[in-house]
């Protein structure tokens, strides 16, 4: 009677807190499709000047060589810089003869491009089913590399079915980086995935072979590899019985970027403040003492006893 009332909210007499758990898990439900992409390119982009070859080289992963685990030696050396968006998907017939990017059963394809310091690379890839594809789900693998572990990459294909990953298990963990490919930073690989977005900022041009003459330090090539077989990574889809139809859209911003020196400053700054702070502020304690002995001699009042 006399303590505070409580106040029930409801709405047709159904509890309002039952209304908003209900409306979140049905927004939780919707799943993400690439309706709502990160990649703001549309299907037909503008390339009335230029051919979308010259920037992107589509290619069927084979068997490597030296030439592709060096970095040099490949037809992928005269591609240009992408510095605009594209999508695979032309329908204005810009690319003649072009018939779409495709993964085989058990194989992989490979997206050739040079990427380039000062922009932003978003990628947004779809698998799908091909018609007539007896593949039971359209899920592959999606990795990032660059020429020297695209080369090794190469080399595992072409000796897929001879155990080489069983002697890769054996080997120690900090062994293995020398003996297998690697993503892009080690953290571009999207493995069983049917769709996925990422994005990429490039830092620099050179590399390790730039300084012996052995790439080109301007134009560095990097593969866009769609996987689909199995590989020795240990989270791969594998193979899916059929033929995968990929859609794969890059959207290209520039972004403004400090130069690389600017690096340099900041990490030699710490160091450098550690002598010269010192060095001044001993310099001004040194100065304030031959200040103070050369003032005039002045009397000192004192109280005397009794």
């Amino acid at each position: 009677m006399g303590g505070a009332k409580r106040h029930d909210f409801r709405v047709a007499g159904v509890p309002l807190i039952l209304i908003t758990v209900m409306i979140a898990g049905a927004l939780s439900s919707v799943p993400t499709t690439s309706a709502t992409s990160a990649c703001d390119v549309p299907p037909s982009s503008d390339w009335s000047q230029d051919v979308p070859g010259d920037y992107l080289e589509v290619s069927t992963v084979g068997d490597g060589g030296l030439e592709g685990l060096f970095g040099y030696g490949t037809t992928s050396n005269s591609l240009k810089p992408l510095e605009r968006g594209l999508s695979t998907e032309w329908s204005d017939g810009t690319w003649a003869g072009f018939q779409g990017v495709a993964v085989m059963n058990n194989s992989a394809t490979t997206l050739s491009m040079v990427l380039m310091p000062g922009y932003l690379y978003t990628f947004c890839i779809d698998f799908s089913h091909s018609g007539g594809s007896a593949a039971s789900e359209a899920q592959g693998d999606i990795y990032l590399m660059t020429d020297q572990n695209y080369g090794i990459y190469e080399i595992e294909y072409g000796s897929r079915g001879f155990g080489g990953s069983e002697q890769l298990d054996m080997m120690p963990v900090e062994w293995r980086d020398m003996a297998t490919w690697l993503p892009f930073r080690d953290s571009h690989a999207y493995e069983s995935v049917g769709y996925e977005e990422f994005s990429v900022a490039i830092d620099s041009t050179g590399t390790a072979w730039s300084s012996l003459g052995l790439q080109d330090s301007q134009n560095r090539v990097y593969h866009l590899v769609l996987d689909g077989w199995d590989n020795s990574r240990v989270a791969d889809s594998g193979a899916t019985g059929g033929t995968m139809n990929v859609e794969i859209m890059i959207d290209v911003e520039e972004r403004q970027t400090l130069p690389n020196y600017t690096a340099y400053m900041l990490i030699g700054a710490l160091p450098l403040s550690c002598i010269i702070i010192p060095m001044i502020l001993h310099s001004r304690y040194h100065s304030a003492a031959l200040a103070s002995d050369e003032g005039k001699m002045q009397e000192v009042p004192y109280l005397k006893d009794g």
